[in-house]
């Protein structure tokens, strides 16, 4: 199991998609989680992985302050996270979770 946890402050100007990524990324044109190898928590209470118009609902909204952890169970597959130690549930279950390499993504 990984946890790691990224400070959202005042300099945020946008908001923002917080997970991982299944591979190293050279091309910073779209988001990560755009991607079929991107799992992300984006800053409008969504999901999102493999598209960018919308996600499903998942936790709150987060912009210019908050605590977002992030949670990755390789054992079973799953990535969770928190907004400010409230914990939202298992966001993904996916076998392709259960296999490095994995990278920290924002």
């Amino acid at each position: 199991i990984q946890y790691w946890e990224i400070v959202v402050d005042s300099r945020t100007q946008n908001e923002l998609k917080i997970g991982i990524c299944k591979e190293k990324r050279k091309d910073f044109e779209g988001a990560f989680s755009d991607s079929s190898s991107g799992y992300a928590f984006y800053g409008l209470g969504e999901l999102r992985h493999g598209e960018c118009s919308a996600g499903v609902k998942y936790g709150k909204k987060f912009r210019k302050s908050g605590i977002i952890g992030v949670c990755l169970n390789m054992e079973l597959g799953t990535l969770s996270f928190s907004l400010n130690g409230e914990y939202f549930g298992v966001a993904y279950k996916d076998k392709a979770l259960e296999k490095g390499p994995i990278y920290p993504a924002v």
